[in-house]
Parts: structure tokens; sequence; C-alpha cells
């Protein structure tokens, strides 16, 4: 019988201690933060840290911001019908032409000497093609581009024209997946970086154009640098603090 008792007593030891394992284990694991936030020195942002599990959690997918070649594009603009002036007489015969006013950004975008398409606000056909005026295309510095329109009917004097523009040819552009591209409350775009293993951080970028299921970069992360693709929009709110 004595036998029995110890017997006994060790196993209710043995399974003490296993308890009392097993508690500290749920402490530890209950201390350990999914996600550790640090303010990134001298900026605004924050540099996320995740645990595995969150990773898996937040099912986090990551991709090379790709460099791909991109084709010239056109552009819609708003144009103005004016009278040829006099002293252009000499050198075109058009009857009207069309002044488009652009910032000096969107005026250095559009391909010189290239023809525009002119057509009515109404007008969804195509419109009429109007010839580029390189003598007004010169000056130093371009506030307008002006078109020539040979085929001026069916336009007045001062009317609002929807102009298509040829915008410069082709070039490299990085490019990112729709899904790694996040808009903040003012409107700014970011993409989140993945610099280590489990570690993500917010870059701005700026968007040229969106193409379908990708966008097209004119600033940002370099070529090649990982980008999260999946689950940024997670990280946002991590980041924040929003649960």
């Amino acid at each position: 019988m004595r036998r029995d008792y110890r017997l006994w007593a060790v196993v209710a030891i043995l399974a003490g201690l296993q308890t009392a394992a097993c508690t500290q284990k749920a402490e530890i694991q209950s201390e350990i933060k999914p996600a550790k936030v640090e303010r990134v020195q001298g900026t605004e942002l924050s540099r996320l840290t995740l645990t595995p599990k969150a990773v898996e959690r937040l099912d986090i997918k990551t991709g090379a911001i790709r460099e791909e070649r991109i084709a010239a594009r056109k552009r819609l603009a708003a144009g103005e019908v004016i009278p040829r002036p006099a002293s252009a007489a000499a050198i075109d015969g058009s009857k009207v032409w069309v002044r488009v006013t652009m910032s000096p950004a969107d005026l250095r975008s559009v391909a010189p000497n290239q023809p525009a398409q002119i057509a009515s606000l109404a007008d969804v056909t195509g419109g009429t093609t109007a010839r580029p005026i390189a003598s007004l295309n010169g000056a130093k510095e371009l506030t307008a581009l002006h078109y020539a329109v040979d085929q001026a009917d069916g336009f007045t004097l001062g009317q609002r024209v929807r102009v298509e523009l040829a915008l410069s040819g082709a070039a490299m552009r990085r490019v990112v997946p729709t899904s790694s591209v996040l808009y903040d409350a003012k409107g700014k775009t970011w993409v989140y970086t993945n610099p280590e293993p489990m570690v993500f951080v917010r870059h701005a970028i700026t968007v040229d154009h969106i193409d379908g299921d990708r966008v097209v970069l004119s600033d940002g992360p370099a070529p090649g640098t990982a980008v999260v693709t999946v689950g940024a929009a997670e990280l946002l709110g991590t980041e924040y603090g929003r649960k």
C-alpha cells in the first residue's frame, strides 16, 4: 500500500509540473505581440515587424516591382476654338485654331509635332484631325498648345472642344499590381516595401496611370524592390492601430 501511495504522489507531482509548464508557456505566448510598430527616425512612417504567425494569419504576399516598356498613350484635354491669328495667314491656310492650355509638366508630356483629334463635347466618333502649330510651339516658355483645323465645319469661335493628344513615346516604367497600392485620407498613394523578412515599411509612390490590373508609376521604389501584393490594407490597419 505504501508503494501505491508513493506512485500516486509521483504522478501528482508530474501532473502539477506539466500544468505549471503549460500555464507558463501560455503566459509567455500571450505576452508576444503579433506586430511591433516602431517609428522610423526623422519621418512620419513606421517600421512594422510581424511574427511568422501574424504574416500567415494576414496572408501577406510579396512580389518585386517590375520594369516594363509602356507604349505611347493618348490623353484627353479641354480646348477652345479660336480665330487664326492674322500674323499666321502667310504660313497657315487653316480656318480656325484650337488652343489647349496646360500646366508646364503636362505640356512636357505631350509628343511634339504630333497631330491631335478635335471633337465637340457631344461627339463620340473621334473628331477631326488638327495639325500642330510648330511656330508657336517653339516659344521658350509654353503656356498652351495650338492646333490648326482645316475642316472647320461644325466648329464655332469660343466653342469648348475635346482634344485627344498623343503623349511621348514608349518608355521603361515601374509597374506594380493594383492590389499593392494604398490611398490615405489625403489621397496620397503608397506601397508597403519588404526590406527584411517579416519587416514592412510604407513607401510613397506617384501613379502615372492605371492599366487594367497594373499601376504604372512615375516615381517610387527602385525596380526589384519587394513590395506587398496581398495584405497591404491589413498592414495599414496594423500601423495605425486599427483592429
